[in-house]
């Protein structure tokens, strides 16, 4: 079986014109990620509590070596009585990518908030009391979750990932490079 892949492997790089690395664009990890993954959070009653949903997940990579920005719309519904709040809350973080080659995945570690603006913005004082609450949801989830997963029952997807080491970021894409 071993040598079936290093065969397939092989004639897979060959087809290809030798290539050495796949990659990932930042478009191909939004739409993973807009369409996979799924935060929302709902605490409380009818009466008092806060419902929160993220949305429109924005990527960019190699802005800054090794990084990967994540940015995203919050959606956010404080219910009470007094002063219900709708809001949306942008955030912006800044992770390092890494390849977890046991599931084919790319993850974030060292997440780091860099950004947090609220529309609208005379909202800010209101929401301040639940924005550390919703940035540890946030960053928990993005902590543990997998930002991009190779689909290993397509052919040429299921040789990358068996062939996959390690990750490299790159203006605009996540390099997977090929380890002998």
């Amino acid at each position: 079986m071993k040598l079936l892949k290093v065969a397939l492997a092989s004639a897979l790089l060959l087809l290809t014109g030798c290539v050495s690395q796949y990659s990932i664009t930042e478009k191909e990890l939004e739409t993973y990620l807009n369409d996979e993954m799924h935060f929302e959070v709902k605490q409380g009653n009818k009466i008092f509590g806060v419902d929160l949903r993220v949305n429109d997940i924005e990527v960019t990579l190699g802005e800054k070596p090794d990084t990967m920005a994540v940015s995203a719309v919050t959606i956010v519904k404080v219910r009470n009585p007094l002063m219900p709040i709708n809001a949306n809350l942008i955030t912006e973080f800044e992770a390092e990518p890494w390849y977890d080659a046991t599931n084919n995945s790319v993850h974030l570690r060292n997440l780091q908030l860099v950004k947090v603006e609220s529309k609208p913005q005379d909202i800010e004082k209101a929401i301040g009391s639940i924005a550390p609450q919703l940035m540890g949801f946030l960053t928990q989830f993005l902590e543990t979750q997998p930002v991009y997963v190779l689909d290993t029952k397509e052919s040429n997807q299921a040789l990358i990932a068996d062939m996959t080491k390690r990750i490299e970021v790159k203006p605009g894409k996540l390099v997977l490079v090929f380890e002998d």
